[in-house]
């Protein structure tokens, strides 16, 4: 495949509501040629990736005002494969598919992700990009939280004592309710320890614990702080149930050369500091 020899243009990445298959299908060309690294311009054989991701800020998320890919993640891709000397294109797909597609597709990522224990064997990685996991939040005034804290600590134990205080709002005639992203693994790993949840958009679950429609909500440990902020919402962490580091999963079959380019790539703007300065920009 030939690539242009002049001035790199980044693709615009919209969300996938916003997308139609002919769009999709230009702006995946557009995003690989418009990344070809200096070896390729310069003649020699390219090679590349496909990139996959969702939409979860502050790390990937598709800025409303210009329809690009933003975030820490958005940021930091085209100088990290740039400094792999590796092409790609990115596709934004919901996260299920997204993860299953690079379970199963040799030369595909997926970003961000958590590199939790049961997936270390799963992908390919290169990480750590940053600290992340997962995180209930609620309302400093949250009844069963002051219930179960007279005190007023300001953290819970478990997801266990979460279990406690639904059995005991449910006895109360007042079940405990829990906002979830749609489509997300957060949603099965609490359904899976017996939780009743409510799945909502991004952009409506923060605002809808501020207005006390729901007593907790999970989210990213990252990205529910973030979201907080920026729907003006006064809420706190008050479990943290996970906590891995942050990085691209990449399929067990991709050519593990690239995975190793883009460690050393990764490693290298961990040293000048650029990844510090594109994370805190989002902090």
């Amino acid at each position: 495949m030939s690539h242009p020899p002049a001035a790199v243009r980044f693709p615009q990445v919209r969300s996938p509501r916003a997308r139609r298959p002919m769009r999709l299908a230009a702006l995946c060309l557009g995003a690989l040629l418009g990344t070809a690294p200096p070896a390729a311009r310069a003649g020699e054989a390219a090679v590349s990736l496909t990139l996959i991701t969702e939409e979860n800020p502050p790390l990937n998320y598709t800025d409303p005002a210009t329809g690009r890919l933003t975030g820490i993640m958005g940021d930091l891709l085209p100088s990290l494969m740039t400094a792999a000397g590796i092409a790609y294109q990115v596709q934004v797909m919901p996260w299920r598919r997204g993860y299953h597609t690079v379970q199963e597709v040799p030369g595909t990522c997926l970003f961000a992700a958590n590199e939790t224990p049961e997936r270390q064997t799963q992908f390919q990685w290169v990480a750590p990009i940053a600290q992340g996991g997962a995180a209930l939040f609620a309302r400093a005034d949250w009844l069963h939280y002051h219930r179960a804290h007279p005190d007023g600590t300001h953290t819970l134990a478990s997801l266990d004592e979460v279990k406690t205080l639904a059995a005991e709002a449910q006895a109360r005639g007042t079940p405990l309710s829990i906002l979830v992203p749609v489509g997300t693994m957060l949603a099965t790993t609490l359904r899976d320890q017996g939780l009743d949840i409510t799945e909502v958009s991004l952009a409506n679950q923060m605002p809808m614990l501020a207005a006390g429609r729901a007593d907790l909500a999970a989210a990213g440990a990252i990205s529910g702080r973030w979201l907080a902020r920026q729907a003006g919402v006064a809420i706190e962490p008050v479990l943290t149930f996970s906590v891995a580091p942050v990085g691209i999963a990449c399929n067990l079959g991709t050519d593990p050369t690239l995975v190793a380019r883009l460690r050393t790539a990764l490693e290298g703007l961990r040293r000048d500091g650029t990844l510090d300065r594109v994370i805190r920009n989002y902090q």
